[in-house]
Parts: structure tokens; sequence; C-alpha cells
């Protein structure tokens, strides 16, 4: 049975007192996908089933990431929680079922003959697995404090072992989630290796630009995080839409946003990123 990888992104919520905040389904998720691949010069039969074979896999992954997504909102929508925190996982098809599987021939929209393509539909069992530390490119990043006050300024220091570009979420209780870098002023993200960095820098503060930490509406504490991300390779993990403000901010019920971290983390090898987590708690 061939096992195939893909990076899932999610935020995901624990009940109140539930140190464990996300738990592996041990099961999974069934999908049906389909896949095809045209017949070229000099491929084989086999190979053509192959390539096939494998985009089927690759649509049935995402949609089973998809699942991911959309199950987790759903818990984040419905319960009151006390913690959130950010997973990264891949999910892995452990059991594959070849359902359809035959030679077509499908119009290009272009003249002359139709083009045969192999046509494979699966059945997958698909589940989410932790993904482990990446050897040789890791991030480091702390904040002035652990515990806030509301109200107080809040400051990230952040450093890579390696030149990377580097993005910064910050993520509250009641399930937004804020692109701090890169932001309006700082759209170049690329850090050097070994170097200190702060958000928001320098030039933000001295225009103003301070992170004030909030309770939310009638909350006397709050426990919150702040994600970073570091790529090896420029990528822009969400819309690239300029913010209204100076930080883009996405609300707790706009998936869509995850799911772009989700398919633009997933063009990356597993060396070309990692990722660390800052929890914080707001007391009035």
């Amino acid at each position: 049975m061939r096992r195939v990888l893909l990076l899932l992104f999610l935020f995901a919520m624990g009940a109140i007192g539930n140190g464990a905040a996300w738990a592996e389904p041990a099961a999974g998720v069934w999908v049906t996908a389909e896949g095809m691949a045209p017949f070229l010069s000099e491929m084989s039969l086999d190979e053509v089933r192959g390539k096939a074979r494998d985009e089927a896999r690759r649509n049935a992954i995402e949609q089973a990431v998809g699942l991911f997504v959309r199950g987790t909102t759903v818990l984040h929508n419905s319960m009151i929680t006390d913690e959130l925190v950010s997973s990264v996982a891949r999910g892995v098809i452990e059991e594959e079922q070849w359902l359809e599987e035959h030679i077509e021939e499908i119009s290009d929209k272009r003249p002359g003959p139709k083009l045969a393509v192999w046509h494979s539909k699966v059945k997958a069992r698909v589940r989410p697995v932790r993904v482990e530390r990446r050897a040789g490119f890791s991030l480091r990043a702390s904040l002035n404090k652990t515990v806030f006050q509301e109200g107080e300024e809040a400051l990230i220091k952040v450093q890579s072992s390696q030149p990377a570009y580097l993005h910064v979420f910050s993520v509250t209780q009641d399930g937004s989630v804020t692109l701090l870098l890169p932001n309006r002023f700082r759209t170049d993200n690329l850090f050097q290796a070994n170097q200190d960095y702060f958000v928001p820098d320098e030039r933000l503060r001295a225009l103003g630009v301070k992170l004030r930490v909030l309770l939310p509406k009638n909350a006397k504490r709050a426990m919150e995080y702040i994600k970073v991300i570091a790529t090896r390779k420029a990528i822009a993990l969400v819309s690239d839409k300029p913010p209204n403000g100076v930080f883009q901010t996405f609300e707790g019920m706009d998936v869509g946003m995850i799911r772009d971290v989700v398919k633009r983390l997933a063009e990356l090898d597993d060396e070309d990123w990692t990722e660390t987590t800052l929890p914080y708690e707001v007391r009035q």
C-alpha cells in the first residue's frame, strides 16, 4: 500500500481544562476521488496508470484536508473554549480501493483527434498525523511576557537558523487570526540567519503601531497564541489582497484563510519550512 503525504495546517480548539487540544482521529475519513493522465509518446501503460493513480491520491488527500478543516471549524464555532492551539499535521492514505480504471477519450478543445487518457477512481481512508521536527532548520521565538494585563504591549522576538521568509500570525481566543508579518509597511519578510528580529519592528513602533493585548467581550482572562512559520522559499501563505489597515485580519468564521495556508504549505517540501507556537495569557 502506497502512503501519500500532504501538509495540513489546522487551527484546532480544545475543551476547557483539556490539555490535548487536538486528538488525531484513529480511523481517519473515507473519501472518493478521481485522477487522469494522458498517453504521451514513449510512456508505457504502467507509467500512465501510475500518474493517474497519483493524481487520484492527491485529490483524495485534498478532499480529506477540507474535511479536517471544516470539522475543526464546526467544533470551534460550537464550543466555548479556554484554549486555542495551532497544530501542523499531514494527511496520510492508510487504505485505498480502486473502484474504476479505464482508457477514455476527451476533447481538449483543439482541432484534431481526441486525447486518450487513463482514468482512475479511488476510495481512500485518510487520517492526519503529526509532523516531526525538521532537522537542520530551526526557529526560535519568544514574547516579552507570558502573562499580560489587558492593554499591555506585546513584542515578539524571532530568530531562524537559516535565511528564511517569516510569517507571524496572532490567534485570539474568539477565533480571529491576524497576519502580523508580512504587513502593509513590511512586505519583504526575508530575514537573515541567526539574527534577532522583532515584530513589530522599530519602524512600525516609531509610527505608533504597537500590539496591545485585549480581552474578548465579557471575559476576565484569555489564552491566546502567536504562530510563527518560517519558509526557505518565497511563498504567500495567505491571499495577496492588501489589508485595510496595517495588518490583515480574518474573523473566526473565515475558513478560506486556513485553506489558503493548507494549500500553500502543501507546495513545499518538509525540509523547506518549520514552525513554532507561543502561548500567552491575558488578564483583566
